[in-house]
Protein backbone atom coordinates (compact mmCIF):
# COMPACT_ATOMS: atom_id res chain seq x y z
CA UNK A 1 0.00 0.00 0.00
CA UNK A 2 1.56 3.61 -1.23
CA UNK A 3 1.78 5.62 1.23
CA UNK A 4 -0.45 9.14 1.02
CA UNK A 5 0.89 12.30 -0.82
CA UNK A 6 0.92 14.34 3.08
CA UNK A 7 2.82 11.53 4.79
CA UNK A 8 5.59 11.74 1.53
CA UNK A 9 5.79 15.00 2.64
CA UNK A 10 6.61 14.66 5.70
CA UNK A 11 8.93 11.76 5.36
CA UNK A 12 10.76 13.88 2.90
CA UNK A 13 10.95 16.82 5.30
CA UNK A 14 12.42 14.51 8.53
CA UNK A 15 14.58 12.28 6.58
CA UNK A 16 16.27 15.13 4.38
CA UNK A 17 16.42 17.63 7.88
CA UNK A 18 18.50 15.05 10.00
CA UNK A 19 21.28 12.76 9.58
CA UNK A 20 20.22 9.23 8.89
CA UNK A 21 21.71 6.92 11.36
CA UNK A 22 22.73 3.07 9.95
CA UNK A 23 20.05 1.55 11.89
CA UNK A 24 17.77 4.00 10.35
CA UNK A 25 18.82 3.58 6.34
CA UNK A 26 16.93 0.13 5.41
CA UNK A 27 13.87 1.96 6.36
CA UNK A 28 14.58 5.63 4.44
CA UNK A 29 15.68 3.36 1.67
CA UNK A 30 12.10 1.57 1.59
CA UNK A 31 10.70 4.82 1.48
CA UNK A 32 12.45 6.66 -0.96
CA UNK A 33 12.17 3.64 -3.25
CA UNK A 34 8.37 3.75 -2.87
CA UNK A 35 8.03 7.48 -3.25
CA UNK A 36 9.85 6.95 -6.51
CA UNK A 37 7.63 4.35 -7.84
CA UNK A 38 4.76 5.59 -6.57
CA UNK A 39 3.98 7.70 -10.59
CA UNK A 40 0.86 9.53 -8.57
CA UNK A 41 3.40 11.76 -6.97
CA UNK A 42 4.88 14.59 -8.30
CA UNK A 43 7.63 15.16 -10.23
CA UNK A 44 9.49 16.96 -7.73
CA UNK A 45 8.98 14.84 -5.25
CA UNK A 46 10.21 11.86 -7.24
CA UNK A 47 13.37 13.60 -8.34
CA UNK A 48 13.94 14.04 -4.68
CA UNK A 49 13.47 10.95 -3.69
CA UNK A 50 16.02 9.71 -6.14
CA UNK A 51 18.50 12.85 -4.37
CA UNK A 52 18.15 11.13 -1.30
CA UNK A 53 19.02 7.74 -2.42
CA UNK A 54 22.28 8.64 -3.84
CA UNK A 55 23.02 11.08 -0.62
CA UNK A 56 22.38 7.93 1.81
CA UNK A 57 24.88 6.01 -0.60
CA UNK A 58 21.81 3.06 -1.68
CA UNK A 59 23.71 0.27 -3.31
CA UNK A 60 21.10 -2.40 -2.66
CA UNK A 61 20.32 -4.28 -5.39
CA UNK A 62 16.30 -3.19 -5.10
CA UNK A 63 17.56 0.34 -5.39
CA UNK A 64 19.53 -0.05 -8.40
CA UNK A 65 16.25 -2.28 -10.00
CA UNK A 66 14.47 1.25 -8.94
CA UNK A 67 17.18 3.28 -10.69
CA UNK A 68 17.06 1.82 -13.37
CA UNK A 69 12.73 1.55 -13.96
CA UNK A 70 13.50 5.41 -13.49
CA UNK A 71 15.32 5.02 -17.28
CA UNK A 72 11.82 4.89 -18.91
CA UNK A 73 10.12 7.86 -17.14
CA UNK A 74 8.88 10.77 -19.14
CA UNK A 75 10.43 13.29 -16.72
CA UNK A 76 13.99 13.89 -18.51
CA UNK A 77 15.02 15.42 -15.15
CA UNK A 78 14.17 11.82 -13.12
CA UNK A 79 16.31 10.43 -16.02
CA UNK A 80 19.43 12.56 -15.51
CA UNK A 81 18.91 12.07 -12.13
CA UNK A 82 18.23 8.49 -12.11
CA UNK A 83 21.57 8.57 -14.46
CA UNK A 84 23.70 10.33 -11.98
CA UNK A 85 22.74 8.04 -9.55
CA UNK A 86 24.24 4.85 -11.32
CA UNK A 87 26.94 6.72 -12.48
CA UNK A 88 28.00 7.25 -8.62
CA UNK A 89 27.16 3.73 -7.48
CA UNK A 90 29.33 2.17 -10.47
CA UNK A 91 30.42 -1.12 -9.88
CA UNK A 92 27.88 -2.50 -7.76
CA UNK A 93 25.51 -1.70 -10.58
CA UNK A 94 27.00 -3.31 -13.83
CA UNK A 95 25.22 -6.60 -13.85
CA UNK A 96 21.96 -4.64 -13.85
CA UNK A 97 23.21 -2.03 -16.21
CA UNK A 98 24.18 -4.77 -18.98
CA UNK A 99 20.45 -6.35 -18.58
CA UNK A 100 19.45 -3.05 -18.81
CA UNK A 101 21.48 -2.25 -21.82
CA UNK A 102 19.77 -5.50 -23.70
CA UNK A 103 16.18 -4.43 -22.68
CA UNK A 104 13.18 -4.32 -24.88
CA UNK A 105 12.53 -0.92 -23.88
CA UNK A 106 14.65 1.81 -25.78
CA UNK A 107 14.54 4.28 -23.08
CA UNK A 108 16.27 2.31 -20.70
CA UNK A 109 18.41 0.88 -23.26
CA UNK A 110 19.40 4.28 -23.46
CA UNK A 111 19.91 5.47 -20.10
CA UNK A 112 22.23 2.39 -19.58
CA UNK A 113 23.88 3.46 -22.48
CA UNK A 114 24.74 7.35 -21.27
CA UNK A 115 25.35 5.69 -17.55
CA UNK A 116 28.65 3.71 -19.18
CA UNK A 117 29.71 6.79 -21.03
CA UNK A 118 30.31 8.50 -17.64
CA UNK A 119 31.63 5.14 -15.73
CA UNK A 120 35.20 5.11 -17.58
CA UNK A 121 36.90 2.27 -16.62
CA UNK A 122 34.67 0.68 -14.50
CA UNK A 123 32.33 -0.39 -17.74
CA UNK A 124 35.19 -2.88 -18.79
CA UNK A 125 32.82 -5.82 -17.45
CA UNK A 126 30.69 -4.89 -19.92
CA UNK A 127 32.56 -4.71 -22.92
CA UNK A 128 31.16 -7.74 -25.20
CA UNK A 129 27.25 -6.04 -24.54
CA UNK A 130 28.79 -2.55 -25.30
CA UNK A 131 30.34 -3.77 -28.63
CA UNK A 132 27.01 -5.48 -29.65
CA UNK A 133 25.19 -2.13 -28.64
CA UNK A 134 26.77 -0.55 -31.52
CA UNK A 135 24.56 -2.38 -33.91
CA UNK A 136 21.22 -1.17 -31.73
CA UNK A 137 18.65 0.91 -34.20
CA UNK A 138 18.97 4.20 -31.94
CA UNK A 139 21.76 6.73 -32.83
CA UNK A 140 21.60 7.98 -29.18
CA UNK A 141 22.09 3.87 -27.59
CA UNK A 142 25.17 3.58 -30.57
CA UNK A 143 26.53 7.09 -29.88
CA UNK A 144 26.55 6.52 -26.07
CA UNK A 145 27.98 3.17 -26.64
CA UNK A 146 30.77 3.84 -28.67
CA UNK A 147 31.74 6.95 -26.34
CA UNK A 148 31.78 3.77 -23.71
CA UNK A 149 34.05 1.76 -25.43
CA UNK A 150 36.67 4.88 -26.14
CA UNK A 151 36.73 5.42 -22.72
CA UNK A 152 38.03 1.84 -22.28
CA UNK A 153 41.13 2.99 -23.93
CA UNK A 154 43.07 -0.03 -25.20
CA UNK A 155 40.64 -2.60 -23.83
CA UNK A 156 37.93 -1.70 -26.44
CA UNK A 157 40.97 -3.06 -28.69
CA UNK A 158 37.88 -5.67 -29.67
CA UNK A 159 35.89 -2.89 -30.87
CA UNK A 160 37.89 -1.90 -33.57
CA UNK A 161 35.96 -3.73 -36.28
CA UNK A 162 33.10 -3.15 -35.11
CA UNK A 163 33.50 0.83 -34.32
CA UNK A 164 35.39 2.07 -37.85
CA UNK A 165 31.65 0.74 -39.57
CA UNK A 166 30.54 3.53 -37.19
CA UNK A 167 32.45 5.80 -39.05
CA UNK A 168 30.29 5.63 -42.22
CA UNK A 169 26.76 5.53 -39.74
CA UNK A 170 23.34 7.37 -41.21
CA UNK A 171 24.19 9.99 -37.70
CA UNK A 172 26.98 12.02 -37.97
CA UNK A 173 27.08 12.91 -34.52
CA UNK A 174 27.75 8.83 -34.36
CA UNK A 175 30.64 9.47 -36.65
CA UNK A 176 31.90 11.48 -34.32
CA UNK A 177 31.88 9.10 -31.49
CA UNK A 178 33.45 6.64 -33.55
CA UNK A 179 35.83 8.68 -34.54
CA UNK A 180 36.78 10.07 -30.98
CA UNK A 181 36.52 6.26 -29.69
CA UNK A 182 38.99 5.16 -32.21
CA UNK A 183 41.12 7.66 -31.58
CA UNK A 184 41.96 6.81 -28.13
CA UNK A 185 41.56 3.03 -28.84
CA UNK A 186 44.02 2.58 -31.94
CA UNK A 187 44.70 5.89 -33.79
CA UNK A 188 45.65 3.52 -36.88
CA UNK A 189 42.29 2.22 -37.06
CA UNK A 190 41.11 5.77 -38.24
CA UNK A 191 43.65 4.93 -41.45
CA UNK A 192 42.55 2.47 -43.63
CA UNK A 193 42.85 1.20 -47.39
CA UNK A 194 40.22 2.77 -49.26
CA UNK A 195 38.02 0.73 -52.19
CA UNK A 196 38.14 3.39 -55.15
CA UNK A 197 36.36 0.97 -57.21
CA UNK A 198 34.03 0.55 -54.56
CA UNK A 199 33.44 4.54 -54.17
CA UNK A 200 33.26 4.94 -57.97
CA UNK A 201 30.93 2.28 -58.35
CA UNK A 202 28.35 4.36 -55.73
CA UNK A 203 28.99 7.08 -57.50
CA UNK A 204 27.86 5.55 -60.41
CA UNK A 205 24.78 4.14 -59.03
CA UNK A 206 23.95 6.50 -57.14
CA UNK A 207 23.92 9.72 -59.45
CA UNK A 208 21.24 8.87 -61.40
CA UNK A 209 18.79 7.50 -58.58
CA UNK A 210 19.28 11.31 -57.20
CA UNK A 211 18.88 12.84 -60.37
CA UNK A 212 15.76 11.42 -60.93
CA UNK A 213 14.55 12.09 -57.49
CA UNK A 214 15.86 15.46 -57.32
CA UNK A 215 14.63 16.25 -60.79
CA UNK A 216 17.98 17.16 -61.96
CA UNK A 217 19.02 17.01 -65.64
CA UNK A 218 22.28 16.43 -66.43
CA UNK A 219 25.14 16.28 -63.87
CA UNK A 220 29.09 15.31 -65.23
CA UNK A 221 31.59 13.82 -62.41
CA UNK A 222 35.31 13.56 -62.70
CA UNK A 223 37.33 11.57 -60.09
CA UNK A 224 41.19 11.77 -58.90
CA UNK A 225 43.32 9.45 -57.30
CA UNK A 226 46.93 9.42 -56.72
CA UNK A 227 47.45 12.92 -58.32
CA UNK A 228 45.72 11.59 -61.84
CA UNK A 229 42.37 11.39 -63.38
CA UNK A 230 40.77 7.96 -62.96
CA UNK A 231 36.99 8.26 -64.01
CA UNK A 232 35.02 10.41 -65.91
CA UNK A 233 31.32 9.89 -66.31
CA UNK A 234 28.55 12.13 -67.79
CA UNK A 235 24.80 11.38 -67.15
CA UNK A 236 21.22 13.06 -68.43
CA UNK A 237 20.79 16.21 -70.54
CA UNK A 238 22.77 19.31 -70.99
CA UNK A 239 19.77 20.69 -72.13
CA UNK A 240 15.85 19.31 -71.79
CA UNK A 241 14.51 21.65 -74.42
CA UNK A 242 17.08 20.30 -77.55
CA UNK A 243 17.23 16.98 -75.65
CA UNK A 244 21.22 17.56 -75.74
CA UNK A 245 22.95 14.75 -73.89
CA UNK A 246 25.99 15.53 -71.22
CA UNK A 247 29.58 14.50 -72.54
CA UNK A 248 32.63 15.19 -71.32
CA UNK A 249 33.06 18.54 -73.51
CA UNK A 250 29.98 19.55 -72.07
CA UNK A 251 30.95 22.89 -70.19
CA UNK A 252 28.98 24.05 -67.27
CA UNK A 253 28.90 27.45 -65.23
CA UNK A 254 31.22 26.99 -62.06
CA UNK A 255 29.60 29.00 -59.97
CA UNK A 256 31.08 29.98 -56.63
CA UNK A 257 34.25 27.23 -57.95
CA UNK A 258 35.15 30.65 -60.03
CA UNK A 259 37.02 31.62 -56.79
CA UNK A 260 39.53 29.29 -56.34
CA UNK A 261 40.92 29.38 -59.57
CA UNK A 262 40.63 33.13 -59.43
CA UNK A 263 42.67 32.95 -56.47
CA UNK A 264 45.26 30.84 -58.26
CA UNK A 265 46.13 33.42 -60.83
CA UNK A 266 46.16 35.95 -58.06
CA UNK A 267 48.67 34.03 -56.54
CA UNK A 268 50.72 33.60 -59.43
CA UNK A 269 51.08 37.06 -59.68
CA UNK A 270 52.39 37.10 -56.17
CA UNK A 271 55.28 34.61 -57.14
CA UNK A 272 56.02 37.10 -59.71
CA UNK A 273 56.80 40.36 -57.93
CA UNK A 274 53.42 41.91 -59.05
CA UNK A 275 51.42 41.83 -56.74
CA UNK A 276 51.55 41.93 -52.13
CA UNK A 277 49.66 39.47 -50.19
CA UNK A 278 49.59 42.07 -47.36
CA UNK A 279 50.07 45.53 -49.07
CA UNK A 280 47.22 46.89 -48.58
CA UNK A 281 44.95 47.26 -52.04
CA UNK A 282 44.12 50.64 -51.54
CA UNK A 283 48.34 51.11 -52.51
CA UNK A 284 47.02 49.52 -55.95
CA UNK A 285 43.23 51.07 -56.84
CA UNK A 286 41.80 53.22 -54.49
CA UNK A 287 38.09 52.49 -54.22
CA UNK A 288 35.44 54.43 -51.94
CA UNK A 289 33.86 52.23 -49.53
CA UNK A 290 30.80 53.33 -47.28
CA UNK A 291 32.84 52.84 -44.05
CA UNK A 292 34.23 54.56 -41.02
CA UNK A 293 38.09 54.22 -39.48
CA UNK A 294 39.58 54.64 -42.60
CA UNK A 295 38.64 50.73 -42.83
CA UNK A 296 39.31 50.78 -46.90
CA UNK A 297 42.78 51.89 -46.58
CA UNK A 298 43.35 47.85 -44.34
CA UNK A 299 41.83 45.69 -47.14
CA UNK A 300 44.71 43.59 -48.59
CA UNK A 301 44.86 40.57 -50.95
CA UNK A 302 45.46 38.14 -48.28
CA UNK A 303 42.22 39.15 -46.19
CA UNK A 304 40.18 38.84 -49.66
CA UNK A 305 41.36 36.00 -50.68
CA UNK A 306 40.24 34.09 -46.76
CA UNK A 307 36.92 36.02 -47.01
CA UNK A 308 38.04 38.15 -44.14
CA UNK A 309 37.48 41.88 -45.79
CA UNK A 310 34.57 42.97 -44.08
CA UNK A 311 33.09 43.38 -47.57
CA UNK A 312 29.41 41.74 -48.03
CA UNK A 313 28.84 38.86 -50.33
CA UNK A 314 27.26 41.66 -52.65
CA UNK A 315 26.22 45.39 -52.76
CA UNK A 316 22.78 46.14 -52.64
CA UNK A 317 21.72 45.85 -56.34
CA UNK A 318 24.83 43.64 -56.97
CA UNK A 319 28.02 44.86 -59.03
CA UNK A 320 26.45 46.28 -62.07
CA UNK A 321 24.98 48.95 -61.04
CA UNK A 322 27.68 50.50 -59.52
CA UNK A 323 25.51 50.88 -56.55
CA UNK A 324 27.69 51.83 -52.92
CA UNK A 325 29.92 48.72 -50.79
CA UNK A 326 29.78 49.12 -47.47
CA UNK A 327 32.83 47.48 -45.15
CA UNK A 328 30.65 45.83 -42.42
CA UNK A 329 33.83 45.16 -39.31
CA UNK A 330 37.59 45.79 -39.60
CA UNK A 331 39.35 44.33 -42.10
CA UNK A 332 41.18 40.87 -40.91
CA UNK A 333 39.48 40.20 -37.96
CA UNK A 334 36.94 37.89 -38.91
CA UNK A 335 35.29 35.60 -41.48
CA UNK A 336 32.72 36.69 -43.86
CA UNK A 337 32.13 35.53 -47.31
CA UNK A 338 31.98 37.84 -50.07
CA UNK A 339 32.19 37.64 -53.53
CA UNK A 340 32.29 41.53 -53.71
CA UNK A 341 36.05 41.48 -52.15
CA UNK A 342 36.81 38.80 -55.28
CA UNK A 343 35.29 41.25 -57.48
CA UNK A 344 37.46 44.11 -56.14
CA UNK A 345 40.74 42.25 -56.10
CA UNK A 346 40.10 41.52 -60.15
CA UNK A 347 39.80 45.16 -60.70
CA UNK A 348 43.01 45.46 -58.82
CA UNK A 349 44.66 42.99 -60.64
CA UNK A 350 43.73 44.20 -64.50
CA UNK A 351 45.15 47.65 -63.36
CA UNK A 352 48.13 45.91 -62.27
CA UNK A 353 48.49 44.16 -65.46
CA UNK A 354 47.04 45.85 -68.04
CA UNK A 355 45.03 42.96 -69.10
CA UNK A 356 41.17 41.66 -68.85
CA UNK A 357 41.25 38.66 -66.04
CA UNK A 358 40.50 36.60 -69.05
CA UNK A 359 42.90 37.10 -71.25
CA UNK A 360 45.51 37.04 -68.22
CA UNK A 361 44.12 33.53 -67.04
CA UNK A 362 44.43 32.14 -70.50
CA UNK A 363 48.20 33.24 -70.76
CA UNK A 364 48.78 31.84 -67.23
CA UNK A 365 46.56 29.23 -66.36
CA UNK A 366 44.21 28.05 -68.97
CA UNK A 367 46.69 27.74 -72.06
CA UNK A 368 49.36 26.36 -70.05
CA UNK A 369 46.98 23.53 -68.52
CA UNK A 370 45.86 22.30 -71.87
CA UNK A 371 41.99 23.60 -70.64
CA UNK A 372 40.84 24.49 -74.18
CA UNK A 373 36.32 24.22 -72.46
CA UNK A 374 37.56 27.00 -69.69
CA UNK A 375 36.71 30.52 -69.69
CA UNK A 376 36.36 33.72 -67.47
CA UNK A 377 33.63 34.80 -70.40
CA UNK A 378 31.22 33.84 -72.82
CA UNK A 379 32.90 32.78 -76.40
CA UNK A 380 32.11 31.58 -80.14
CA UNK A 381 34.40 28.82 -79.18
CA UNK A 382 32.65 27.33 -76.38
CA UNK A 383 29.04 28.44 -76.80
CA UNK A 384 28.05 25.46 -78.88
CA UNK A 385 29.01 23.37 -75.36
CA UNK A 386 27.27 25.14 -72.63
CA UNK A 387 24.49 23.50 -70.69
CA UNK A 388 21.47 25.46 -69.98
CA UNK A 389 20.31 25.42 -66.69
CA UNK A 390 17.21 24.15 -64.85
CA UNK A 391 14.66 24.77 -62.31
CA UNK A 392 13.58 22.60 -59.12
CA UNK A 393 11.45 20.75 -61.32
CA UNK A 394 13.85 20.00 -64.17
CA UNK A 395 12.35 22.86 -66.27
CA UNK A 396 14.38 24.88 -68.72
CA UNK A 397 15.91 28.22 -67.40
CA UNK A 398 18.49 29.51 -70.19
CA UNK A 399 21.81 29.26 -71.22
CA UNK A 400 23.74 31.95 -69.74
CA UNK A 401 25.92 34.48 -71.78
CA UNK A 402 28.29 36.09 -69.86
CA UNK A 403 30.35 39.07 -71.67
CA UNK A 404 31.75 40.42 -68.76
CA UNK A 405 34.25 38.84 -66.30
CA UNK A 406 33.17 38.37 -62.62
CA UNK A 407 36.18 36.66 -60.37
CA UNK A 408 33.34 35.41 -58.05
CA UNK A 409 31.17 33.29 -60.21
CA UNK A 410 31.37 33.70 -64.19
CA UNK A 411 33.69 31.22 -65.11
CA UNK A 412 32.47 27.84 -67.44
CA UNK A 413 34.40 25.15 -67.64
CA UNK A 414 33.88 20.96 -67.98
CA UNK A 415 34.33 18.51 -64.84
CA UNK A 416 37.47 17.36 -66.62
CA UNK A 417 39.31 20.50 -66.96
CA UNK A 418 38.77 21.74 -63.25
CA UNK A 419 39.73 18.23 -62.07
CA UNK A 420 43.08 18.78 -64.01
CA UNK A 421 43.19 22.25 -62.29
CA UNK A 422 42.86 20.40 -58.58
CA UNK A 423 46.12 17.58 -59.64
CA UNK A 424 48.13 21.12 -60.49
CA UNK A 425 47.67 22.34 -57.06
CA UNK A 426 48.33 18.96 -55.57
CA UNK A 427 50.67 17.45 -57.67
CA UNK A 428 54.08 17.83 -55.93
CA UNK A 429 56.50 20.28 -57.88
CA UNK A 430 56.74 22.77 -60.53
CA UNK A 431 54.60 22.13 -63.77
CA UNK A 432 56.97 22.54 -66.78
CA UNK A 433 55.29 25.18 -68.47
CA UNK A 434 54.03 27.33 -65.90
CA UNK A 435 52.92 26.68 -62.03
CA UNK A 436 52.61 28.25 -58.34
CA UNK A 437 56.15 27.89 -56.54
CA UNK A 438 55.21 25.17 -53.88
CA UNK A 439 55.17 27.74 -50.90
CA UNK A 440 52.39 29.67 -52.63
CA UNK A 441 50.62 26.56 -53.48
CA UNK A 442 51.15 25.78 -49.53
CA UNK A 443 49.88 28.85 -48.50
CA UNK A 444 46.91 28.31 -50.90
CA UNK A 445 45.69 25.56 -48.64
CA UNK A 446 46.86 26.61 -45.19
CA UNK A 447 44.34 27.88 -42.66
CA UNK A 448 44.22 31.53 -43.31
CA UNK A 449 41.01 32.37 -40.81
CA UNK A 450 38.89 29.95 -38.33
CA UNK A 451 35.03 29.53 -39.78
CA UNK A 452 32.32 29.78 -37.30
CA UNK A 453 29.64 30.51 -38.98
CA UNK A 454 29.50 27.17 -41.13
CA UNK A 455 29.50 23.56 -40.31
CA UNK A 456 32.35 20.97 -41.96
CA UNK A 457 30.90 19.03 -45.11
CA UNK A 458 28.97 16.40 -44.19
CA UNK A 459 31.45 12.88 -45.06
CA UNK A 460 31.32 9.71 -43.78
CA UNK A 461 34.41 7.18 -42.36
CA UNK A 462 37.92 9.07 -41.57
CA UNK A 463 36.80 12.10 -43.17
CA UNK A 464 34.81 13.15 -40.60
CA UNK A 465 34.96 17.43 -40.36
CA UNK A 466 36.27 18.18 -37.09
CA UNK A 467 36.23 22.38 -37.86
CA UNK A 468 35.93 24.72 -40.83
CA UNK A 469 38.61 27.56 -41.82
CA UNK A 470 40.10 29.19 -45.06
CA UNK A 471 43.01 29.69 -46.63
CA UNK A 472 43.60 31.39 -49.66
CA UNK A 473 40.48 30.79 -51.76
CA UNK A 474 39.67 27.73 -50.73
CA UNK A 475 37.91 26.51 -47.29
CA UNK A 476 39.28 23.65 -45.48
CA UNK A 477 38.24 21.02 -43.41
CA UNK A 478 40.04 19.69 -40.62
CA UNK A 479 39.33 15.75 -40.92
CA UNK A 480 41.07 12.38 -39.65
CA UNK A 481 42.71 11.87 -42.81
CA UNK A 482 44.14 15.14 -43.18
CA UNK A 483 43.09 18.63 -44.32
CA UNK A 484 40.67 18.60 -47.07
CA UNK A 485 39.99 21.48 -49.23
CA UNK A 486 36.65 22.33 -51.07
CA UNK A 487 34.14 24.74 -52.96
CA UNK A 488 31.14 24.83 -54.21
CA UNK A 489 28.91 26.48 -55.91
CA UNK A 490 25.69 27.75 -56.93
CA UNK A 491 24.23 30.06 -59.46
CA UNK A 492 20.68 31.26 -59.55
CA UNK A 493 20.84 30.60 -63.80
CA UNK A 494 20.08 26.80 -62.73
CA UNK A 495 23.67 25.26 -61.63
CA UNK A 496 25.17 23.96 -58.51
CA UNK A 497 28.62 22.40 -57.96
CA UNK A 498 30.86 21.14 -55.70
CA UNK A 499 34.59 20.21 -55.49
CA UNK A 500 37.01 18.69 -53.34
CA UNK A 501 40.91 17.61 -52.95
CA UNK A 502 42.99 15.42 -50.21
CA UNK A 503 46.51 16.79 -50.92
CA UNK A 504 48.31 14.32 -48.74
CA UNK A 505 46.23 11.68 -50.89
CA UNK A 506 46.34 13.16 -54.01
CA UNK A 507 42.49 12.24 -53.99
CA UNK A 508 39.91 14.66 -55.34
CA UNK A 509 36.66 15.12 -57.13
CA UNK A 510 34.53 17.53 -59.20
CA UNK A 511 30.59 17.37 -59.20
CA UNK A 512 29.16 19.52 -61.25
CA UNK A 513 25.24 19.89 -62.23
CA UNK A 514 22.76 21.83 -64.30
CA UNK A 515 19.48 22.24 -61.86
CA UNK A 516 18.87 24.33 -58.86
CA UNK A 517 18.41 20.86 -56.52
CA UNK A 518 21.93 19.63 -57.63
CA UNK A 519 23.04 20.90 -53.95
CA UNK A 520 21.02 18.30 -52.63
CA UNK A 521 22.80 15.65 -55.15
CA UNK A 522 26.12 16.69 -54.56
CA UNK A 523 25.74 16.32 -50.70
CA UNK A 524 24.37 13.14 -50.48
CA UNK A 525 26.67 11.60 -53.13
CA UNK A 526 29.80 13.28 -50.51
CA UNK A 527 28.07 11.89 -47.36
CA UNK A 528 27.90 8.40 -49.34
CA UNK A 529 31.97 8.44 -50.21
CA UNK A 530 33.39 11.05 -48.11
CA UNK A 531 37.32 11.28 -49.24
CA UNK A 532 38.77 8.99 -51.77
Amino acid sequence: MFLSKRLCFVILFLLTSFQIHPQEKDFSVRTFIQILNDKNLSDEEREKAVDNLESIKATDKETIAALINCLSDKNPFLVGRAVKALTKIGKPAIENLVSALQNEDESIRWGASIVFSKLGKEASPALPYLIEALKDKNENIRYCSAIALGNLETVSSPAVIEIQKLLFDSDDDVRWAAHFSLNKIEKKALHYPVDLAAKISAVDSLTPVLMKELKVPGVSVSIISDYKLVSSKQFGLANVNEKIPVTSESVFEACSMTKPMFAYVALKLVDEGKLDLDKPLYNYLEEKFICENNYDKLITARMILSHSSGLPNWRKGEEEREGPIPIYFKPGTQFSYSGEGMFYLQRVIEKITGESLNALSRRILFVPLGLTHTSFVWTNEIDSFISAGHDTAGNYLTRSKYTHANSAYTLYTTPEEYAKFLVEIMRPGRNENSSLSEKMKEEMITPQVGVYVREPIDRPGNALGLSVSWGLGWAIDSTASGKIIYHSGANRTGFRCYSQFNPAKGSGIVIMTNGLNGSDLWRRIISNIGDL
